[in-house]
Order: structure tokens, then sequence, then C-alpha cells
């Protein structure tokens, strides 16, 4: 079986990756035939990917370097527009910028909004680890250098980096040289941004300190319907930077940091509402019932027209954060080699106050005015918020040996980190009435509180408490050995130990009339619905919803649900009430790599390697994944990655492409899921991600280059992902329509293609620059899930479970079309003062696309769910000020 919902696929993978190839030597052999033959050069970049100094040119790896004048040029100004000038890379966001942040390489990355939940890949600021990457949304500041590092990283970057890295470098102070820089920013959106920065050596050669902070506020692009306004920027951060040179005893750097943001993020435009809902249901309900048009949602604010104009069906979604970072690192040489070691600490902290997605009253979730109007006494700040602490210790060693043939490295990493979520969910005083038109389809009748017993749901809440512990240690050994002058061999080995505690608790005892009345009521309502008992189960769940019901403590002989447990017109209500859990997670893994690279010339060289990568499992932290007695937690995440590369410099060093071709093999690859009611984890025994990168620059004049990077990658869940047999121990229906679909988020084909312009004017002393890059991606999936879950119960054959999956009903808006999102910079540059005017517009022809879809909770039916969708930017441009140090 296979669902191939995204068209144009060649249909062999050897045919696809030549036809890449091909496409690459094409476009760079074309580059050197036109090109002219003035003596200009590009300038060598220099990595620390093997956290040794090298030329990226001769690095047996697939890397994107970013030096901070491209960052500038390209209009980069946090980590969530990298992919504008990095083909293989992806971000998107959810409904909360610390949160719910996903980082992709490769088409490879772990999907949702899960505090339980950690990135594929692994963000590293000054060689320290950030454990969430919303920890890293802040604007760049005084940035030296980005790299990404594509495929897994496990053996030299340890925890998280199954799929890749990204790892960000600031600038050290500079011991002998008083400077500044800083700059301006205004633009639409009512956007003002600026940066500035001093640098003093305290003692000329010896220490030196830097102070450097950021400020940026924009308006949002997605309006709310009642008059506020989502996506904003509201942000702040200062950093304080000491760099000590010790002489022969080494060298000091300790670097503090501190940030805030009152971003509002992030309203859902409506991509569709249910159709029964709009045609059947909506023309009668009762306009006394005060649900207003549409039963909450304006026909006005739906689809495509709503997603170009940016509107959205509710208001008001906040998400204040604040976080602090520490980072100590110290050099020295010792007679046995180089010595560092590295320390770091941060924490944050961040709360996510929501309303629903529809116009009603039915729930609010966080310390919302809504919900301290209905219950002013209740002190709903201290029930919300999530907090993180942690730290870590990392020693390395390394030196030459064997005549310099062999350079070594080994070292050790310790890493702690807790994490505390608290949350609230408060039902309004038309929770009963919207969802007894909007998922029941009851114009008129209100179902739910006939379900209740007539127990109102307005003001029940339940406070949940999700904490997570975890422990981290390892150690490593990374080698290069130069078995003769052209060829050298690379192993590394890591051993991991991760233990993680993973609870669920309540904060305080909650109001639950609804829930309390549905159970109480059953002796009515069982015989009512006795042609109808999966109805009954249905009302009942949502008077019960997994966020606002009581746990039940199978242990607690006092609990509300002891009589309701035995009875077996009750019992299977009592398995969807979220249960509490403190339970223990341990595992294991040496991740390793093996890499041989060969220099062909002084201007080209091969390599090809093999990496062994892991990702610690760990707990689903969703209130509702305990229900049923179900063990919260997941299992880990390996890969086994291949890469074959090709790395020139040509045409008397004016031009340079890098390809690699890859094949990455996922197993128990990790999988959350929104449904719309809970939030579901899942292992799928296999995925894969295989394809090719180019990677090209040219400089034709000494004015003018270009850039090319082409992406070709088939990210997929292949058609024997899991056993379609139902008498198996290992099936799981659930995500049987994952087979043979796209990772979510894995476009086909992604290219970027850039070109800059800088020339004297103004008899010299001023220059004029420009930059124009254009970024097209071929149709992606936004969704986790494409379909809705098969209907499996009873079947006995694979068969019969492969004619039920593909029976399934297709979920609407999963898919984002081809689009292609143009940026341009003009520029003015005062040679003498370093001072620059730059006009600028990123996706000047306003594209609008999404980052990803999800069903609406409580609005319509499975085959006919109301979707909503996270946005990205869309047109932007503005002027900028810049003094560079």
């Amino acid at each position: 079986m296979s669902h191939n919902y995204l068209s144009g696929q060649i249909p062999s993978k050897l045919n696809r990756i030549a036809f890449g190839l091909t496409v690459a030597f094409a476009a760079n052999y074309s580059a050197a035939v036109h090109a002219q033959s003035e003596a200009v050069q590009l300038e060598e970049v220099v990595v620390t990917a093997t956290k040794r100094a090298q030329s990226i040119q001769d690095v047996p790896l697939a890397i994107t370097a970013l030096s901070s004048e491209t960052l500038d040029r390209a209009g980069i100004v946090d980590i969530t527009s990298l992919e504008r000038v990095a083909p293989s890379f992806h971000l998107n966001t959810t409904d909360s910028n610390t949160g719910g942040v996903t980082l992709r390489v490769r088409g490879v990355g772990t999907s949702g909004n899960n505090i339980g939940f950690e990135s594929s890949v692994g963000v590293f600021i000054d060689g320290i680890f950030v454990p969430r990457p919303g920890g890293a949304l802040n604007d760049l500041l005084d940035v030296e250098r980005i790299e990404i590092l594509r495929g897994p990283q496990g053996t030299l970057f340890g925890r998280n980096t199954s799929a890749g890295a990204l790892v960000i470098h600031t600038k050290r102070p500079d011991l002998n040289e008083f400077g500044y820089f800083g700059s301006l920013t205004g633009g639409n959106y009512d956007l003002f941004a600026g940066q500035a920065g001093i640098n003093v050596p305290i003692i000329e050669g010896t220490l030196g300190m830097k102070i450097a902070a950021s400020y940026r506020e924009r308006d949002g692009f997605v309006d709310g319907a009642f008059g506020g306004d989502s996506y904003g920027r509201d942000r702040e951060a200062i950093d304080l930077d000491l760099l000590w040179d010790m002489g022969d005893a080494g060298d000091l750097r300790i670097k503090a940091s501190y940030a805030e943001s009152q971003d509002e993020c992030c309203l859902a435009v409506w991509h569709n509402d249910s159709d029964y809902i709009v045609n059947e249901v909506v023309p009668y309900v009762d306009p006394a019932l005060g649900l207003g048009e549409g039963a909450g949602v304006p026909p006005s604010l739906v689809g495509r027209d709503a997603l170009e104009d940016g509107k959205a069906v509710d208001d008001d979604f906040e998400n204040p954060a604040r976080g602090t970072r520490f980072s100590l690192e110290y050099n020295v040489e010792t007679g046995i080699g180089d010595l560092t070691y590295l320390f770091g600490y941060s924490d944050g902290s961040a709360l996510s106050d929501r309303q629903d997605y529809v116009q009603t009253d039915a729930y609010t979730t966080g310390a919302t005015p809504q919900a301290k109007a209905l219950n002013p006494e209740r002190p709903y700040r201290s029930w919300n918020g999530t907090d993180t602490d942690n730290f870590s210790h990392e020693i390395r060693l390394r030196g030459l040996a064997f005549n310099d043939r062999l350079d070594w490295m080994v070292g050790a990493y310790y890493a702690e980190e807790d994490v505390d979520q608290r949350y609230t969910l408060t039902f309004l005083e038309q929770m009963q009435t919207a969802w007894s038109v909007g998922a029941f389809g009851q114009p008129e009748f209100n179902e739910l509180n006939y379900v209740s017993g007539g127990r109102d749901a307005a003001g029940d809440f339940n406070a949940p408490n999700a904490q997570q512990s975890t422990e981290s240690w390892s150690i490593f050994t990374h080698n290069v050995f130069s078995v003769t002058d052209k060829f050298d061999l690379t192993i590394g080995l890591r051993y991991v130990d991760e233990s993680k505690d993973g609870s669920m608790s309540e904060q305080t005892t909650g109001q639950h009339n609804a829930c309390h009345g549905s159970f109480e009521n059953y002796q009515v309502t069982v015989p009512a619905y006795a042609d109808n008992p999966g109805r009954l189960q249905a009302a009942v769940a949502t008077n019960c919803w997994i966020f606002t019901a009581p746990f039940y403590d199978p242990d607690d002989p006092d609990s509300f649900y002891v009589p309701y447990v035995d009875n077996p017109a009750t019992a299977a209500w009592v398995d969807l009430i979220p249960r509490p859990f403190d339970r223990k997670f341990e595992d294991d893994e040496l991740v390793y790599t093996i890499k041989g690279s060969y220099i062909i010339n002084e201007d080209t060289n091969v390599y090809a390697g093999f990496t062994h990568g892991f990702k610690s499992g760990g707990f689903n932290l969703d209130v509702s994944s305990a229900s049923g007695g179900t063990d919260p937690r997941f299992d880990s995440e390996i890969i086994d990655a291949y890469e074959i590369g090709l790395k020139s410099i040509f045409w008397e060093g004016r031009a340079l492409a890098n390809v690699a071709v890859f094949y990455q093999d996922l197993e128990d690859f990790q999988v959350l899921e929104f449904d719309g009611i809970r939030r579901v984890t899942y292992n799928v025994p296999k995925a894969e991600s295989w394809g090719v990168e180019l990677e090209s620059q040219a400089q034709f004049t000494e004015s003018f280059g270009m850039n090319l990077g082409v992406t070709y990658v088939e990210a997929e869940y292949p058609d024997d992902c899991s056993t379609f047999d139902p008498n198996s121990s290992d099936f799981q229906s659930a995500i049987l329509p994952l087979c043979g679909v796209e990772l979510t988020n894995a476009p086909e084909w992604a290219a970027i293609l850039g070109a800059n312009y800088q020339s004297t004017v103004f008899n010299g002393g001023w220059d004029f620059f420009a930059n124009a890059s254009a970024r097209y991606e071929s149709e992606r999936r936004t969704g986790t899930m494409p379909t809705e879950r098969p209907n499996v119960a009873g079947l006995t054959t694979e068969a019969e479970v492969r004619a039920a999956v593909d029976a399934a009903v297709a979920l609407r808006g999963d898919v984002e079309d081809s689009n292609t999102k143009v940026d341009l910079r003009l520029g003015l540059l005062h040679r003498d003062s370093n001072v620059s005017i730059e006009l600028w517009g990123t996706n000047i022809f306003d594209e609008r696309t999404k980052f990803s879809t999800f069903s609406i909770p409580l609005r319509g039916f499975s085959g006919d769910r109301a979707r909503g969708q996270f946005v990205q930017e869309p047109r932007l441009y503005g002027l900028t000020v810049r003094k560079v140090f």
C-alpha cells in the first residue's frame, strides 16, 4: 500500500540521485565556461565542525557555513529564517515560539509540541548545548558564523543530534582594539529593531570585555477577530562577554546572557470548517444561544482568503518568556595535548495563555482574562508556566602522535536538565452549548448538558503538572589518522548513558461538575443511548475532557472513580480519564562514525563515511499519556547514515562545488500527533531519508558573485514502515496511514539561487551593494497524519487491514503547494566609517504559506474535521542603518 500524496516522483532512487548529480555538474560547468577571467578568488571559510579549526573544504562532512556578513546581507535576524540560505534546513513553529519549535535537516526532525520530546537537530551556542531549540529564538546578536552540520553528529556533539547540528559562534572580545557596532531598523508592521555593542580592551592584550544588546518590536501579521494580532515580536536581550589571555596558563572566556520576550504567538488561520456543521447544523442554530455567526466561525475567516489576508477566527494568544544563560570556556596547552573545558548553565520560564480556536466562550488555557473573570479567586498565574533548568560540563584533550600522523581527541560530558510544566484549562460559559453544536451536530439540543444530568461545565478546570529530570553522561574519542599523505581515516566513538524521571500529577483539586455529573447520571443516559453507546462515550469524554477531568489514581481508595471502575456500564469511560504517573526511563548506546577522505589534488577531495546515531527516548508529558494504564514512555530513536561527498575548488580559486549523496535509515522514529483531542506518541519502526545536495559559489569579478544550493531529498516512511498483521504483538493501527508517505515538512526539492554585487561609487568613498536570492521548494506535507485513523476493529487478516488503511479519509489541508520566495537588499556602505544604509525586502512577492496543519479541537467529525494552520511570514520590508566594528 502506498499513499502517493505528492506528485512528480521519478520511479528509481538511483535515477533520481543521478539526475541530481547531473544538475549539480551542469550548473558548475556552465559557471566555469561562461565566467570572466579576472584574478579574483573566494575567501577561505574556516569551521570547527570536528572541534578543530579547519577549512570547510577539508572536512569530510556536509556543512553549510554562514558568516556574519552573509547573515546580514541575507537579512537573517534569528534562526527561524535560516532556511532562506540553507536548502537542507527547515524550521517551523506551532502555537508557541518557546515550546513548539521543530528543526529539520534533510527532512528529518522531531514533530510536535510536547516538552517530553527533544529535538533531532541539536543547537549549540559557543559550544554549549541548548536543550530546547526555543531557547535560541531571540535575535542573533554579535554572531561570527553559523555552521549547519548535516547528518548525525553524536560522536562529537552528543545529545539530540541524530539529524544534524546547528552551531552558533559569537564573536570573542578583541583584546587590543576599542570598538563599537550598532544598527537601527524600521519596517512594515510597525517594525522597530536595534542592536548595539561596545568592545573594551581593559588590559591591552590580556583582558577584554564586550557588552551587546538587542531589541525588536513588531506587530503581528495575522489579525485576531477582536482587535488583537498574532505572530508579533517583542524581544530584548543583553550579553556580557569577558576574555582573559593568561599566557602559558591558557585563556578563559566567560559569558552571561539575559533575554526576555512578550511575543503574541500564535493564532491559527482556519483552512476549512466542517462541511456538515456549516451546511446541516449552523443554519438551524437558535440565535438566542449567542454563539454568533457560523456558530463561532464566520465563513469569511475560513479558507484561502483568510490565509492571504492574515485573518484568524479567535484572538488573545500570548507567549511571554525569559531566560538566562552562562558559559565558561577554558583552553590551555599541556604537555600531552590541548585541554578544553566547557561549562554551561541556563534557566528559563515561559507562559502560554490562549483562547480556543473559535469565537465562542468554550475554553481557555492559562491565566487569561476570561479565566480570571470567571473565577477571580483562583491563583491562575502560579498554576501556569514552564520552567527549565540545566547545566553541563565537557572536557576534551587533543593532541598529535606518530609523527603527527594521528590527530587524537578524547573527552567526557555530563549534563542535567529539569523541566517543570504547569497549566490549567478552564471551561467557559458556552462550552456545552458550543460543543453540542460543533462536535455533536445539535443545533438546539444541549446534549452535553443532558449527559451531565444538567450540570453546567462553566468554571470546570484541572491543573496538571508534568515534570522531567534528565541525567546524561558520555565519554568519547575522535581520531583522524593520516594513512598516507592523501588518505585520512577518521574514527569516532561515544558511549552515551541517559536516564530520565518523568511524572504527571495534579497541582490542586479542580472543579469537575460536568464530568462528575456525567458519571453519576449514567443510569439515565446508558438506557437512552442503548442504540448508540459510542456517542454517549464521546459525550462523557467531552464533559470529562482530558485537560479538565480529575485524575484517576488506581492506588487511591477514595478516588471519585472507584464505584465506576468495575461497573460494565462505565468501565470504558474510566479508561479515557488521565492518570498520574511517576516512572523512570533509562537507555544507553554506543554511537560511532568511520570515514575515509582522499585528496585527489590540492583543490579536490572526496570522502565516504558511515555513522551510527542515537536519540534518547523519554516521556510523553501530555496529560493524556497514561490514561487507561498506558505506558507514557516512548523508545529511543536509532539512525544509520551513509554519506559520499566531493568538495572541489576550481577555476583558479574563483568557484567551488560541494556535493553530498546520503542515505539515512531510521529505526523507532519518534512521532507526536495531536488528533484534535490529545497528543499521542509513536515509535514508527522504519523511516528513511536519502538524496543529494549541492552547494556552489562562483566569484565572476571582484564585484559580482553567485551561489547555488540544491537539495533533493526523499524523506519518507517506507511502504513497510510497520506491520499490517493484526495478530502481531507489534501491530499499531494508528501509524499505518504513514506507511508510503513523506515525512512532515520535507519537500522533495529545495533550491536557493543568490547573487551579490558590490562596487565603488561617489569617487571611491562609498560602495554600492545589492543582494538578491530566490528560494524554491516543491510541495510538502504539513500535518503529522495524512488520513483519519483506519477502522480496523474486528479485522483478522493483513489484507483486511490494508483495505481499511486505503479507505481511510484524507485529512484536508495536508499539502503546501510548491512556491518560490524572493528576497532583495540594496545598500550604500561608507568605507571610512563602515556605516551602511540598507533597503530590504523578504518574500517580496508575498507568497502566503503555512508551517503546519492540525485538527481544530471538537469541531466536526472523523472524515469531516475543521482544520487550522500555523503560517509563515508574509512580505516584510524596511530600512536598516548599520555600523560594523
